[in-house]
């Protein structure tokens, strides 16, 4: 039934991409030609982790877009290419993660649920960069409940706690919106700690700290140097 929701997916996502929908909306354009200037050494001195056109925007799917323009060219195609794959494998981390919370049943109606809802699919076949930001938290909340839990009984699991929080960090590079988990993520913390589910937090939520830190610095960085930018 996954192998099935993935395949059924992927078909409603590749199928005549380049061209339904028809041309090309302002924000796909701005992307490709980004990639472009990345391929071409053109980012006249702006910052590599975030692209001041179009109103600003993270670099992630710019980055994506680059390796299909190098080789498909200056197509629609290209451009909306990055996002079909990711609506795809969204899939998958959707069910991961909803079968992690739940169980297999539940994560599989959450695959079938986003492999054929309009606005996953509509997302998907367009190229900018919404689409990043449900695949990058399916990953973190997905890496972070298998911290909790103990993926592995008796021992630390610091290392899951420390990727969850690279990858939690990563999603700033992805889609505006994602500041707003931060407020989502304390919510669900003082939930945790109410109601006495917070002892498995600790060292791990000092890890997941780290590892946000980490892959967040650099774009911070621009963000205090620059701060118009974003």
């Amino acid at each position: 039934m996954l192998l099935l929701a993935l395949v059924v997916a992927a078909a409603l996502r590749f199928w005549a991409l380049g061209d339904i929908p028809p041309g090309l909306y302002r924000d796909e354009a701005a992307n490709g030609l980004d990639a472009q200037a990345v391929l071409n050494g053109e980012l006249d001195g702006q910052s590599p982790l975030y692209f001041s056109a179009n109103n600003g925007r993270e670099p992630f799917y710019v980055y994506l877009t680059t390796l299909p323009v190098l080789f498909l060219g200056n197509t629609t195609l290209a451009v909306r290419l990055a996002a079909a794959v990711v609506g795809t494998l969204t899939t998958l981390a959707a069910y991961k993660l909803a079968a992690v919370w739940f169980d297999r049943r539940i994560g599989l109606l959450t695959a079938w649920l986003w492999a054929i809802t309009l606005w996953s699919i509509h997302l998907s076949r367009i190229g900018f960069r919404p689409i990043l930001l449900p695949l990058m938290m399916s990953l973190t909340l997905w890496l972070a409940t298998n911290a909790y839990r103990g993926l592995w009984p008796g021992k630390r699991n610091n290392w899951l706690w420390l990727l969850s929080g690279a990858v939690y960090g990563l999603s700033f590079y992805t889609y505006l919106p994602v500041r707003f988990t931060l407020l989502i993520l304390l919510l669900f913390l003082i939930y945790l700690l109410l109601t006495n589910r917070g002892k498995p937090l600790w060292p791990g939520l000092s890890f997941a700290a780290l590892g946000t830190i980490i892959t967040l610095f650099p774009l911070a960085i621009v963000a205090f140097q620059q701060p118009e930018l974003v």
